[in-house]
């Protein structure tokens, strides 16, 4: 309910005036900064926890054991990682009619990955994606579209390749049947299929969405938490956004066969370079494990982690990461290997989106005075 106050509270046209998401903002900064904190603590537990599981010590992480041509490799390929991000994003929003600079977009790529990063279940990501475009004038429904369409891609491919991993590679089954991802792979499948279907029904029907929302303002009004002029003002542009949101549905799917092509080329080129950096770091080590077997495992990881309800995934990424690749690494080097993958994938983005971040709030708190 606060958002939906913060975009329309102020009068004129509101996807132009981003004053009040500022403000949302800079409010939730001891927020953001206190998942921040978790995000690091529960990292470093996890650490602990794998340490103990493999009976070593958190001190036994050492990157000597790594040559120098690895990190350079590692460095090149998260800049392709950072950029395929960004890019798939670009092209989604091309294909809505909508051009934003690249450049923008890497801003973007590094605050949603903080924002995800430190909230549970990846919640704020979305919400902070949508407030960026805003702020270069996009459109509300555009913006959602865009953003919903760039999850929505990844999704789709978890949802086809997990249990086509699972079918071909029977030893992953055998793998995961003592423990409680294979239930929570077969449940995930399920839930994503069900919310695909119940998403198809409601873009067919679009009153049943409308009502949702009246129904809900109006329960605000009944407990005071808006005032009548408010809610029609509100009730008046979340009609509106919601058609423009089906139009921009439509518009993706009769777009430019070539923008929707790299939407998804670029969507699954940014996959496969994420699923490529076990794939050097084990190999660095000299362990001779075939690239489709760290990809397979690594797809099955990934789905997991989308359902893993602590910041970031942390904690639950580490210990699939250590109980799958316990079978290819020695036990001496897991805790270096693990910790080398979540810098790159995860740690150096998180912190630069974290400065993005919190300067742009503090640039904004300077500009409103």
């Amino acid at each position: 309910m606060k958002l939906l106050l913060a975009v329309f509270s102020k009068k004129g046209d509101f996807m132009k005036k981003t004053t009040d998401f500022d403000i949302l903002l800079s409010s939730n900064k001891w927020k953001y900064t206190a998942f921040s904190v978790l995000f690091i603590f529960l990292s470093l537990l996890s650490f602990i926890f794998i340490s103990h599981l493999v009976n070593t010590s958190i001190t036994s992480i050492n990157f000597k054991i790594f040559t120098y041509d690895l990190f350079i490799k590692l460095t090149v390929l998260m800049l392709i990682y950072f950029a395929m991000d960004a890019l798939r994003l670009y092209y989604i929003l091309k294909s809505i009619h909508q051009n934003i600079e690249v450049k923008y977009l890497m801003k973007l790529v590094f605050v949603n990955m903080f924002i995800s990063g430190i909230t549970p279940l990846a919640t704020g990501g979305g919400f902070v994606q949508v407030y960026y475009l805003i702020k270069k004038g996009i459109s509300l429904g555009d913006a959602v579209v865009s953003t919903t369409i760039r999850t929505a891609i990844p999704i789709v491919f978890f949802i086809i390749m997990t249990p086509i991993v699972l079918i071909v590679d029977k030893d992953y089954i055998n793998l995961f049947s003592n423990g409680f991802s294979l239930p929570i792979i077969t449940i995930g499948v399920l839930i994503y299929v069900a919310i695909a279907l119940v998403f198809y029904k409601l873009l067919n029907n679009i009153k049943s969405i409308k009502w949702f929302f009246y129904k809900l303002l109006k329960f605000a009004i009944k407990k005071r938490i808006i005032s009548k002029k408010t809610f029609k003002k509100v009730i008046r542009i979340v009609f509106k956004e919601l058609d423009n949101f089906i139009k921009s549905i439509k518009k993706f799917f009769h777009s430019d066969s070539k923008n929707i092509f790299l939407s998804v080329l670029f969507s699954l080129l940014f996959l496969f370079s994420l699923f490529l950096f076990p794939v050097l770091i084990v190999n660095d080590l000299g362990y001779n494990v075939s690239l489709a077997s760290i990809i397979g495992i690594q797809i099955i990881v990934t789905f997991i982690m989308y359902f893993a309800p602590t910041p970031g995934a942390t904690g639950i990424a580490e210990g699939s990461f250590a109980i799958i690749f316990a079978q290819f690494v020695d036990k001496s080097n897991i805790l270096s290997v693990i910790f080398i993958w979540r810098f790159f994938t995860m740690y150096i983005g998180v912190f630069i989106g974290m400065l993005i971040f919190f300067t742009g709030i503090v640039k904004s708190k300077f500009s409103n005075k």
